[in-house]
């Protein structure tokens, strides 16, 4: 089946890879853009430079002062020769017209990766070489700009079927970016979960230092007659961390009535209750579950089926956040949790179409709230 793939990302979040990587393993067309904006090196087969945005372009819309133009019927002749296209388009309205137009046919990615300032000002060195002042000027335009699309991803979280959390390594191939456009073509994009039922699960899987709790305490205000906030069994004993989030026992296992188990943190049970669940769902609720285990997390999607949603929470963590975390925890916890981090996005990265939705924890509290809202107006207003 032919598709339509939309992406949307920030300056350098690698858009123009990824353009290239879907064009070589589905053969796909990319759709070339007309802009106004100067010639750049780094500007593939994608743009095109013109004075002006010819009248052919139906589809306009203007960002940083240039203009951006491409023609629907380029989409609708690869389209009609059996060949799914790749366009990268930057703006929400444009985005919006084009589901309108497209339908299911449109798949929308968003390319995420974090604000790196080192890398940032590697590139603006390389630019300005020369003058200290444009060399910081342009560092602060690009750190702006990746800030203005991490919004407009955040205000429009619905708009999105995908989202790619593209992490970058020195003299490295994309093989994650790949690995993770591969599933994305392969995936079956009209079999999507219905949002008739306002009583669901959703689950939050969300590595230390993402603000897993944060969201779910946002969820439940927002909507305090509606979430309610899962307890899970374990055998761990009680520490000073939790939050009440947990039923302990002090047994070598769980209760039979836990029918939905897995070990963690040094072999300490944890577990679920089918039963508890549907007695919730039962009530019109809306279950909020945090949740790692992969197996687990399966086994509930399997069960719930189109009533079960899977939110990767990703944290816009910074080195200087890292390194203060690093001095309030011992090494072992510090070392322990920094490894969660990279299991939880070696899970995400490798099965990603378990995931239904990618929010992003910035520094921002209001932007996690925000998040948070359109995830529950999206399920309780029954928006498809």
């Amino acid at each position: 089946m032919e598709k339509v793939f939309i992406l949307f990302g920030s300056p350098g979040s690698g858009k123009s890879v990824a353009c290239d990587i879907l064009s070589k393993i589905s053969q796909c067309d990319v759709i070339q853009k007309e802009s106004t904006r100067p010639k750049r090196e780094t500007d593939g087969s994608e743009i095109k430079q013109v004075k002006t945005i010819s009248k052919k372009c139906d589809f306009r819309y203007s960002q940083y002062g240039y203009d951006y133009g491409f023609s629907s019927q380029d989409i609708w002749e690869s389209l009609n020769n059996n060949k799914s296209i790749v366009v990268i388009v930057n703006d929400i309205r444009t985005i919006k017209l084009l589901k309108r137009k497209f339908g299911n046919l449109a798949h929308t990615i968003y390319i995420h990766s974090n604000i790196d300032r080192a890398k940032i000002e590697n590139i603006s060195k390389k630019r300005h070489p020369s003058t200290d002042e444009n060399f910081l000027l342009d560092t602060e335009k690009r750190i702006e700009k990746i800030k203005t699309i991490h919004r407009k991803y955040i205000e429009n979280t619905y708009l999105f079927d995908t989202s790619i959390i593209n992490i970058f390594r020195e003299n490295e191939e994309p093989k994650e970016l790949e690995l993770q456009l591969k599933q994305i073509y392969n995936k079956d994009v009209f079999n999507k979960s219905s949002l008739g039922s306002t009583c669901r699960i959703i689950i939050i899987a969300a590595g230390s230092f993402a603000g897993k709790d944060d969201l779910v305490n946002a969820m439940i205000h927002i909507e305090p007659n509606k979430a309610t906030a899962y307890k899970k069994g374990t055998t761990r004993p009680k520490n000073s961390r939790d939050n009440n989030e947990l039923k302990h026992f002090n047994d070598e296992r769980l209760p039979d009535f836990y029918d939905l188990t897995y070990e963690k943190n040094g072999g300490y049970q944890y577990g679920l209750s089918t039963k508890e669940l549907w007695r919730e769902l039962s009530q019109e609720k809306i279950v909020l579950i945090v949740l790692s285990d992969l197996d687990t997390i399966k086994s509930l999607k399997q069960k719930f089926n189109q009533i079960c949603s899977v939110i990767y929470l990703h944290a816009n963590t910074d080195k200087e956040e890292l390194e203060k975390a690093r001095q309030e925890l011992s090494k072992d916890e510090f070392d322990k949790r920094e490894k969660s981090i990279a299991e939880l996005h070696e899970i995400f990265v490798n099965n990603m179409n378990v995931f239904d939705h990618v929010l992003l924890n910035t520094s921002e509290s209001e932007d996690l709230y925000e998040q948070a809202f359109n995830i529950l107006d999206h399920y309780l207003d029954g928006n498809s």
